[in-house]
């Protein structure tokens, strides 16, 4: 399963982020939701990932919880990704992507 739809489902349904969190099967079901739209794919990691993956992270050396974003920035290059929209600042760190808060 993508990074992306983990951590979706990791973040909604956590008891310490939020106060009322969505209960796992509705977290799913917005997962599900997503996935049925016909301009949405799941982008899983191919030939090209272990190519991508060190062309991201090399320069940002990662560690910690930035590895997780590595392994994003990775899977957006393998797939020609240019852009994200993620209040997460730390994908802000890789080069050749643009990064959009849609919070902001």
């Amino acid at each position: 399963m993508p990074p992306v739809v983990v951590g979706y489902l990791r973040i909604a349904t956590h008891p310490r982020i939020f106060v009322n969190p969505l209960p796992y099967a509705v977290a799913v079901a917005n997962v599900e939701a997503l996935l049925a739209r016909p301009n949405v794919a799941l982008a899983v990691e191919g030939d090209g990932f272990w190519t991508a993956f060190p062309q991201a992270a090399d320069p940002v050396a990662p560690r910690g919880n930035i590895v997780s974003d590595a392994h994003l920035v990775g899977l957006m290059r393998e797939h020609g990704i240019r852009a994200i929209l993620s209040g997460d600042r730390d994908l802000r760190l890789f080069d050749g992507i643009r990064v959009v808060n849609p919070f902001a």
